[in-house]
């Protein structure tokens, strides 16, 4: 007897078993597979650091490369990007950026003697709010955690920037008469912009299109390694405080003072502290890189990606 009711409990389980294997199946047909799979958008933190590089009337680009080890400066930065489709990304940017020239880095003789002669430097901090897309290059699986090993890419977008140009006064001297550097006019909150050098009021604030190249190497599930190198021109020519043209330039500081727009007497460069005695003199003019001031930038970046949330199918209604 019990036997016969194992057999018959056994019978009904395995059809319902294929009752419910044929429903399925007939639900299944007339489904058509979509060609492509669904891309899992996800977003990716990463944290970046490298060098920084000014091109303008202090740093123009024929004499960028005589000067590139002096003048780098640095800069760091945080991304949030938005992975929208295998080849679109949305990047917010957050950027502190250095930038500096001199014109005490030229030779006083030779090509730059003019620039050497006029005796101008600045260093300038800006800080960066940036909105880029980027173009994925070779495209990235519909799973972040099959993204390529290597992943190329390119951008263009907007960026939004403060900016305080800054420099030293004069240098002194001690009692052996050996030059003594001055501090900056930050640290006396103060800027170049008080002394109205140029003799523009110029904003602070500015606009600057961001361009350039990067890739991803995938180190773990999470995790990317990744460079990039980021070209900047900004809407404006006074992120070093000196414009392209200056023979008509007259200083609306009180008293129209000429201390930080004609240097040139000076006996020492106020930042290197080199010495200038005697002072030089040159008939020609010096050169400079005319239109917006511009800056690029390389970074390293230590990427990591936040995974989404596991969409989970709907329990059946009993």
């Amino acid at each position: 007897m019990f036997r016969i009711i194992v057999m018959v409990l056994l019978l009904v389980g395995l059809n319902r078993v294929d009752s419910n294997a044929q429903m399925w199946f007939l639900g299944q047909k007339g489904r058509k597979k979509s060609p492509f799979p669904v891309f899992k958008k996800h977003t990716s933190v990463s944290f970046g650091a490298g060098s920084s590089h000014y091109i303008g009337d202090l740093v123009p680009v024929a004499g960028l490369f005589s000067v590139a080890a002096q003048t780098t400066r640095w800069n760091v930065g945080v991304n949030f990007t938005r992975h929208l489709s295998p080849n679109f990304s949305a990047n917010l940017g957050l950027n502190y950026i250095r930038i500096a020239g001199d014109d005490s880095y030229f030779s006083p003789v030779g090509d730059w003697d003019a620039n050497f002669l006029r005796n101008l430097h600045f260093r300038n901090d800006i800080k960066e709010l940036s909105l880029v897309g980027m173009y994925e290059i070779g495209g990235n699986p519909e799973n972040n955690l099959k993204r390529n090993v290597v992943s190329p890419y390119v951008y263009l977008g907007v960026t939004g920037f403060l900016h305080s140009p800054d420099a030293r006064k004069q240098a002194g001297t001690d009692g052996s008469g050996n030059p003594v550097q001055s501090p900056w006019l930050t640290e006396s909150n103060a800027n170049l912009l008080d002394y109205k050098n140029e003799g523009v009021a110029y904003s602070l604030m500015g606009i600057s299109i961001p361009f350039g190249v990067g890739f991803r190497y995938k180190i773990t599930s999470s995790m990317d390694v990744g460079f990039d190198f980021g070209y900047r021109i900004a809407l404006t020519d006074y992120l070093d405080d000196v414009t392209d043209i200056r023979s008509s330039v007259v200083p609306l500081s009180v008293g129209g003072s000429m201390l930080y727009t004609d240097r040139s007497g000076e006996p020492f460069a106020a930042n290197t502290l080199v010495n200038r005695i005697p002072v030089p003199s040159t008939v020609s003019a010096p050169k400079i890189s005319t239109g917006p001031d511009q800056y690029f930038t390389t970074q390293i970046r230590l990427i990591y990606h936040l995974r989404n949330k596991i969409d989970c199918p709907p329990l059946p209604i009993q």
